[in-house]
């Protein structure tokens, strides 16, 4: 009989569900987290653009200048417009 008893308790047993909370499912993470990292991935790639362009615009305005007039208009020793616009773009 003790057989029996045996069987019927772990048969009633039910199955251990276990229920994530909304915020875990790693399934539905993923795609939004991939999406934030992109844009701000892209964001910082414009802003790097930008800057490139800008300064580009500005070193070649500078290349074109007469550099004596401009650094005394403006207060610079002499030969600072020059080296400022022979750097490259990844120095600022």
């Amino acid at each position: 009989m003790e057989e029996g008893i045996m069987q019927n308790a772990a048969s009633s047993r039910k199955p251990a569900v276990f229920i994530p909370s909304p915020g875990a499912c790693p399934s539905e993470e993923r795609p939004a987290r991939r999406a934030r990292a992109w844009v701000t991935i892209s964001a910082t790639l414009r802003a790097w653009v930008r800057r490139y362009r800008s300064r580009a615009r500005l070193r070649r305005q500078l290349r074109e200048m007469d550099a004596y007039l401009a650094e005394k208009d403006v207060g610079l020793p002499v030969g600072s417009l020059a080296e400022e616009a022979g750097k490259p773009f990844w120095r600022a």
